[in-house]
C-alpha cells in the first residue's frame, strides 16, 4: 500500500488515457469537478484534438496532451506528459482512468513517491479491437495492472466481477461508483447552436444518437431500420451527434442509402451544447450489440437523454434494463423499430419526464460526490 503524505498536500491529479470527447473522459471530468468543488486542488490531464477547446472549472489546473501524428506518437506524448506531472511534486492522490499505459504508468510513479493512487475501469477496451498485437498487448495490461493500485473504481456489477476473477483484485479495493450525470449542465441556460445544426432541426422532427464514432460504434446495425421508419416518415430525421474514426463511413453508407438529407452529423459538438441540442429533438436512440464487452457498459447517452425529458428507444445492451420503467425497450434489433415509433409518439413524453425526474433525483454527480472523495481518502 502507498504511503500517505501530509495532509496539508491536498492536490489531486487526474490522468486520463482518453480523448476529451469520449463518453469515459467526460465521467472522469465530472469526478474531477466533484474533488473539485469539495476544496481540494486538482491537475487534470487528457488527449485533446486540435481545436477543441479546454475545459475550464475552478480549482482545476487544465493540462492537454495534442492528439496528432501516428497513433504511437500520440500515445509516448499522454504518457510523457502524464509521467512529467507525476515526477513534478508529491501528490497527495493520483485517479488513473483505464488500465492503459498512458494513465496507468505516470500514476504508479505517482504512487511510488506516495501519492493514494486509484484506478477507474469502466469497460474492457481490449474487446473493441481486431485480433493481433494490440489487443492483445491491451489485455494484458487490463489484466496486470488494476492489481496494483491501492483502489479501483467500477460502475456495474458485470466489472466488479471481471476485477476480482481474470485481475485478481482483492475484494476490499473495490469500490463502485455508478455512472452519474451533471445535473447543472442541463439546467442551465442553452446556448446558440450552429447554424446548420439548428437548420436541420426547424426542418426534421429528429431522433438523435449521441456516441463516439470510433471503434465500438454498432450504429451501422441500425442503419436499415432508420431507413425504413424515415421512409415511412418523411418528416423524420436522425441527428448524429459524435465523432471518431468511423464517421465517414457511416456518411458514406446513409449517401448509398439515399438519404444524406434526412441525417445530420454532426461531428464533435462542445458538451455545452448537447442540452440545447437535445432540447430541440423529439426521441433519444441508443443502441450497442448485446453481449461480449458491451454487458459491461453504462450507458451515459440514456442518462442524458432522460435527463433533458426526451423519450428513448434503447435496445437490451449495457445497463439499458436498469432504466426499464422510463424508456422504450426492445429485446433485440428487430424490435427496435417499434420502440423509436413508442418513443416518437404521443404517450412517449411523459415516459420520457419521469425518467428525468429520476436520473435527477438518483444520478446527480454531486450525489455521488462523495464516494469520490472518500475513495481517493480525502
Amino acid at each position: 500500500m502507498a504511503v500517505m503524505i501530509g495532509a496539508e498536500n491536498q492536490e489531486v491529479l487526474f490522468l486520463s488515457s482518453l480523448t476529451a470527447d469520449s463518453g469515459s473522459g467526460i465521467r472522469f471530468w465530472n469526478m474531477a469537478r466533484m474533488v473539485a468543488d469539495r476544496g481540494a486542488p486538482v491537475t487534470f490531464l487528457e488527449r485533446t484534438a486540435p481545436g477543441l477547446p479546454n475545459r475550464r472549472h475552478p480549482g482545476i489546473r487544465y493540462r492537454r496532451s495534442l492528439e496528432s501524428g501516428p497513433f504511437a506518437v500520440r500515445l509516448a506524448r499522454s504518457w510523457t506528459e502524464g509521467r512529467r506531472l507525476a515526477a513534478a511534486q508529491p501528490w497527495r492522490a493520483v485517479y488513473a482512468l483505464k488500465p492503459l499505459p498512458n494513465s496507468v504508468l505516470p500514476a504508479l510513479r505517482a504512487r511510488r513517491s506516495g501519492a493514494w493512487a486509484v484506478l477507474d475501469v469502466d469497460d474492457l477496451d481490449f474487446e473493441y479491437y481486431p485480433p493481433g498485437p494490440r489487443r492483445l498487448a491491451v489485455k494484458l495490461f487490463f489484466q496486470w495492472a488494476p492489481r496494483h493500485f491501492d483502489a479501483v473504481s467500477y460502475h456495474v456489477a458485470p466489472l466488479r466481477e471481471h476485477l476480482l476473477q481474470s485481475c485478481r483484485v482483492p475484494p476490499e479495493r473495490l469500490v463502485e461508483i455508478p455512472q452519474g450525470i451533471d445535473i447543472d449542465l442541463f439546467q442551465a441556460p442553452a446556448p446558440p447552436l450552429p447554424a446548420d445544426l439548428a437548420a436541420f432541426l426547424d426542418r426534421r422532427r429528429a431522433i438523435v444518437y449521441m456516441a463516439s464514432l470510433g471503434i465500438t460504434s454498432d450504429f451501422e446495425d441500425v442503419l436499415p431500420p432508420l431507413g425504413a421508419l424515415l421512409r415511412a416518415h418523411p418528416n423524420w430525421g436522425v441527428l448524429v451527434l459524435g465523432h471518431g474514426v468511423r464517421l465517414e463511413r457511416f456518411q458514406r453508407l446513409v449517401g448509398e442509402m439515399g438519404l444524406a438529407d434526412a441525417f445530420h452529423f454532426a461531428g464533435y459538438v462542445g458538451h455545452g451544447l448537447v442540452p440545447g441540442a437535445l432540447a430541440r429533438c423529439a426521441a433519444g436512440l441508443h443502441y450497442l450489440r448485446p453481449g461480449g464487452a458491451n454487458r459491461y457498459r453504462a450507458i451515459m447517452k440514456i442518462r442524458e437523454y432522460l435527463a433533458a425529458g426526451l423519450p428513448v428507444a434503447a435496445n437490451d445492451s449495457g445497463d439499458a434494463a436498469a432504466f426499464g420503467p422510463y424508456i422504450f425497450l426492445s429485446e433485440d434489433l428487430a424490435g427496435l423499430p417499434a420502440a423509436i415509433e413508442g418513443a416518437m409518439s404521443e404517450g412517449g413524453c411523459e415516459r420520457g419526464l419521469a425518467g428525468k425526474r429520476y436520473v435527477e433525483t438518483e444520478l446527480d454527480w454531486r450525489r455521488l460526490a462523495p464516494r469520490v472523495a472518500n475513495i481517493l481518502r480525502l
